[in-house]
């Protein structure tokens, strides 16, 4: 079967699994309280705010046993001197608990340059086209199923489906069920990237999570590789296929690897599609830009006005690294700072694109920007593994949604963004 035919239809009157409740959802009033507080403090306008004055009169401010890096030049020296401020400590704890070694975790070494290269080796860039074609039809897909409503809840019939699908045939990961692999990927990648407050109810779901995905994949693996048949169709049976001459490309190899590879996919393709939207829709004038650029088909316009919306609505405003050996931070400026070995980094992204060093004229919203030079997915050695993947999906989901004449937000919440953790859950959006 090609890899670009949609998904078959469910049987009818099957009924999905009960899913558990979200972790976000769980706990008592203390733990509600410290989220509530967690995600004010770190709000697009506070933050905003802070680093505006940090930039200002401490760009390299020390806050207890961290830094805080909000200068251009700052954040992406910080970022690029990667056998300095290194990424283990930050997500190796969590990356190892739920999933083991990958190179999210890994700092610069011979482990890391092999399994990069594999896995270049496996999710190609060649393959952007075929990626392309694949959200364009699955998104025009969505967006037929919603026209006899006149009304699309954007997050799950949208920006979660079609990445879903991306994972399910260009990964060749198609868990149990949608909603059991949505769930899967969520509860992991909030626990590896999201989840700064150690809240232990994410802790818990994606420690389930984690043996249900174990408990799915290594016997799908070893189905495959004993099958020994279309390991060249998707990422998964790539990987599965270097085992041929590779004894390190083992089962377990394939399984923290793909699973590496796929747990941010979904929710970062839907959360910076459904921010961009979010703030396109505030801008009327932008808006306009933005649906004339899909109307003729002009996906890098498209793409363009999407990364300058999420500048001011913030996909990733803060990264994390840790200082492992004493160093200089910005020598030779009045602003030089010797960094001391174990101190957290804090640096800002969302700070550094509002500096004017680095973004001329950062109030101004506009579109003649290098598309490179956002900071959105990170900088750097550890840059999005899946940016390529990035750069094409979400201006096509985008486009999708711009399309749609008269496009507005839903009456009253539902056409606000309602959020699960740091996730958008949900959007109601209406079109004539």
């Amino acid at each position: 079967m090609s890899t670009l035919a949609p998904p078959p239809p469910a049987a009818a009157g099957t009924a999905p699994a009960r899913q558990p409740q979200s972790p976000n959802a769980q706990g008592g009033l203390k733990i509600r309280i410290k989220r509530r507080i967690f995600y004010a403090l770190t709000g697009r306008r506070v933050l905003r705010a802070v680093f505006a004055v940090l930039r200002r009169h401490a760009p390299l401010a020390k806050v207890g046993t961290r830094v805080v890096v909000s200068r251009h030049a700052d954040v992406l020296e910080t970022l690029d001197r990667d056998e300095v401020f290194t990424i283990s400590q930050v997500n190796g704890p969590s990356i190892d608990r739920i999933n083991g070694p990958f190179i999210l975790a890994m700092d610069r070494g011979p482990e890391y340059d092999r399994d990069h290269a594999a896995l270049r080796s496996c999710a190609r860039r060649e393959d952007a086209g075929r990626i392309r074609e694949m959200a364009r039809d699955a998104s025009a897909r969505a967006i037929e199923a919603a026209r006899p409503r006149r009304r699309i809840e954007a997050v799950q019939s949208l920006t979660r489906a079609v990445p879903s699908e991306l994972v399910e045939r260009y990964f060749g990961f198609p868990g149990p069920d949608r909603t059991a692999l949505q769930r899967w990927l969520r509860n992991l990648f909030q626990d590896a990237f999201a989840n700064p407050i150690d809240d232990p109810y994410v802790r818990e779901a994606a420690h389930q999570s984690f043996l249900e995905v174990k408990a799915w994949v290594l016997p799908e693996i070893a189905r495959r590789r004993a099958a020994g048949t279309g390991l060249d169709d998707d990422v998964m049976g790539r990987m599965i296929a270097l085992g041929a001459t590779n004894p390190w490309a083992d089962d377990d190899w394939v399984r923290r690897n793909i699973a590496g590879q796929i747990v941010g996919a979904v929710d970062t393709i839907s959360r910076f599609s459904i921010l961009a939207i979010d703030e396109l829709l505030r801008r009327p004038r932008e808006l306009e830009g933005a649906q004339a650029a899909a109307q003729v088909g002009d996906l890098d316009r498209v793409r363009q006005y999407a990364w300058e919306a999420v500048r001011f609505n913030p996909h990733t405003p803060l990264m994390a690294r840790t200082c492992s050996s004493a160093c200089t931070l910005a020598a030779g400026t009045p602003r030089a700072k010797q960094i001391q070995p174990g101190s957290g980094m804090a640096i800002g992204t969302l700070s550094a694109m509002f500096d004017p060093d680095g973004f001329p004229d950062p109030r101004r919203f506009r579109i003649d920007r290098d598309v490179k030079s956002y900071l959105h997915f990170g900088w750097g050695m550890h840059q999005c593994f899946g940016i390529g993947i990035n750069m094409v999906m979400i201006p096509e989901i985008m486009a999708a949604m711009l399309r749609l004449d008269g496009l507005r937000r839903a009456p009253g919440r539902a056409g606000r963004v309602v959020l699960d953790g740091p996730f958008p859950d949900r959007l109601a959006l209406e079109f004539d």
